[in-house]
């Protein structure tokens, strides 16, 4: 079908963040063998807008843009690893961004400006819907690693690829920066904001 795309919002780490996430995927690929996510770069998912039309969908990033601006660029810290339950069979492994009031009221601003209604926890996928017997073997491994590491995200970054189109690439299609000073006027929210959403994880490759 022709004239859809698919958008997919996220956060870029530091290049320092990708290159050890990259070395811990392919350790995990050297222990358990080929998995999903193996290939895909560090980042942080926003938002997936499947199927859109294009016509109709860029007014609306031009949009997020103005809003966007508004907000101010935030320094986040990876804390180790954690992991997702998805039933009985299966794990993803993850880099843990701590969450702090002034993190949890930062998305909550950004959820609030891109009208999104579902949002995971922030995290950074490390492997991504494995076999319960293959995080056996993994998580010994990454339940021990001591790994602290901050950066700052200065832009929301958008891609797309062409809808209903077999094991398409994603391209980069913009950058939507924050520009916003540094002010947390509005108390912390008392209770966390992000839901977690195990299934909605995008794969980048």
């Amino acid at each position: 079908m022709k004239g859809y795309t698919d958008f997919f919002m996220l956060l870029s780490p530091s290049e320092r963040v990708k290159a050890v996430v990259r070395e811990h995927k392919h350790y995990a690929a050297d222990v358990v063998g080929a998995y999903e996510s193996e290939y895909s770069t560090a980042h942080i998912s926003i938002n997936m807008m499947p199927r859109q039309k294009t016509f109709l969908t860029e007014p609306g990033i031009r949009e997020f843009r103005k809003r966007l601006c508004l907000i101010p660029p935030i320094t986040l810290c990876v804390n180790g690893f954690d992991y997702f339950n998805h039933g009985k069979d299966y794990r993803t492994i993850y880099a843990r961004i701590i969450n702090s009031p002034e993190t949890s009221h930062w998305f909550k601003m950004l959820k609030h400006h891109l009208k999104i209604k579902g949002f995971s926890i922030p995290h950074i996928t490390i492997c991504r819907n494995i076999p319960v017997g293959d995080f056996a073997l993994l998580w010994p491994y990454f339940k021990t690693i001591e790994w602290q590491e901050t950066f700052t995200v200065n832009t929301l970054t958008v891609l797309q690829r062409e809808s209903f189109v077999s094991h398409a690439k994603w391209n980069h299609y913009t950058e939507l920066p924050f520009e916003g000073k540094m002010q947390y006027s509005l108390a912390p929210p008392k209770q966390s904001l992000i839901k977690p959403l195990n299934s909605q994880q995008t794969s980048l490759f």
